[in-house]
């Protein structure tokens, strides 16, 4: 089995908003890994190509042979599209290597940002990146909406059926069935945002039910166990949770949320392999184009990411989850990115593109809770750090192929 190289994680960064810190060079000369070893085996035996005219979707491969070190967050959607690319034989065709790092966090990701040149990870490890290293955000990955609110089949919630919310048919239970109630979930996440979300609709606010901070697995575990009323988890544990009886009542993609995952690049990156981070910015785009092309090779890529990960899934989970997929495709991304949308709040002094409009509404549920300051939003936007350059250039290529 292929293992992608591994970064060891403490168990303070799992929840922790890391602050600043002095990068370290990468190793020089990293041990090739199993995963490159078998691409090498495939390459020599011939790989499929994978576009038209020689390139891949038309992108000019790179004169010589590139590595590019990526950050890849285990167990997401939004990462896979750079497994495929590489498994699928494009990046092969544009001569260009994936060296990886693995990490199942946003925060760790962005301490380690020394040791890759581009990534993507959720909302938050994005904002972590942009206040706390010297990382940029260059596009939106997808609308993260496996996202849910769970609760037991006797909840007066449940019991209460759904439909009692305007404009939104499927949340379940009446503003007093949840208020006063416990719910156990990851504090400081999106997963602490969709409950926010769900309590605006309900014309309550947060501070109309208590919270107990735990990580999704051992949310569900107490969950299991009879704590708390109430249960946010993600993903497979979201999957398990409905495995395991209970009922859904709440939701990102029920309150039509948009949770936004991101592409991150370093400074250091987009000024010296600008050219590199480009083209894979084209091609991660036109990757999901192929993933809604062929859904049945996506979800047995995604659950063979799982299985390489160690993160637990099942064919019947991945297909499932891959099922959820809202993502961009290329035409849609570089419009949003190049679209201007004012600022709901007023703040800013210029429009915003359409993934800075997503991720400042983001940091603006963070700063509500006291995480992030005006200072750090004014920061931000005045320093472009939720950058539409690499969409615009990509759409300069484009138009003079």
């Amino acid at each position: 089995m292929k293992k992608l190289i591994s970064v060891l994680l403490t168990a303070s960064l799992i929840m922790g908003i890391a602050g600043c810190g002095n990068k370290t060079d990468a190793p020089a000369d990293t041990p090739q890994t199993e995963t490159e070893q078998g691409n090498e085996q495939a390459a020599d035996a011939g790989a499929p190509a994978a576009g038209d005219a020689g390139t891949t979707f038309g992108i000019e491969p790179m004169a010589e042979p590139t590595t590019v070190n990526l950050g890849y967050f285990s167990g997401t959607l939004h990462a896979v599209p750079f497994y495929i690319m590489e498994q699928e034989g494009f990046l092969d065709e544009l001569n260009i290597k994936f060296e990886y790092q693995s990490f199942i966090n946003g925060p760790a990701m962005m301490e380690a940002n020394s040791s890759w040149d581009i990534a993507s990870t959720g909302g938050p490890g994005g904002l972590n990146g942009i206040l706390g290293y010297d990382v940029t955000v260059i596009g939106s990955c997808d609308n993260d909406n496996i996202l849910n609110l769970y609760v037991r089949e006797d909840s007066p919630i449940y019991q209460a059926g759904s439909g009692h919310v305007d404009g939104y048919p499927d949340i379940y239970g009446n503003p007093e069935d949840w208020k006063g109630t416990t719910w156990v979930l990851p504090v400081g996440t999106t997963m602490h945002k969709v409950l926010g979300s769900t309590m605006e609709k309900l014309g309550l606010t947060l501070d109309d039910v208590e919270i107990i901070n735990m990580d999704v697995t051992s949310a569900l575990a107490a969950f299991k166990a009879g704590e708390a009323d109430g249960l946010g988890v993600w993903i497979s544990v979201a999957l398990s949770a409905e495995e395991a009886g209970f009922k859904k009542v709440g939701g990102a993609a029920i309150n039509s949320d948009i949770i936004p995952t991101v592409m991150v690049a370093t400074d250091e990156a987009l000024q010296n392999k600008r050219d590199v981070i480009c083209k894979i910015w084209e091609l991660y785009y036109h990757t999901v184009e192929w993933c809604y092309d062929h859904p049945e090779e996506f979800a047995q890529h995604f659950f063979d990411t799982c299985e390489i990960e160690g993160v637990a899934c099942s064919e019947d989970v991945a297909q499932a989850i891959t099922s959820n997929f809202e993502s961009y495709k290329l035409d849609y991304i570089i419009d949003y990115l190049s679209g201007e949308f004012e600022d709901p709040t007023g703040q800013a002094s210029r429009p915003l593109n359409g993934t800075e409009k997503d991720m400042m509404d983001l940091f603006d549920f963070f700063r509500g809770l006291d995480m992030y300051t005006d200072a750090d939003r004014e920061k931000i936007i005045e320093n472009n750090k939720i950058s539409n350059e690499i969409a615009l250039e990509v759409k300069e290529i484009i138009a003079n192929r």
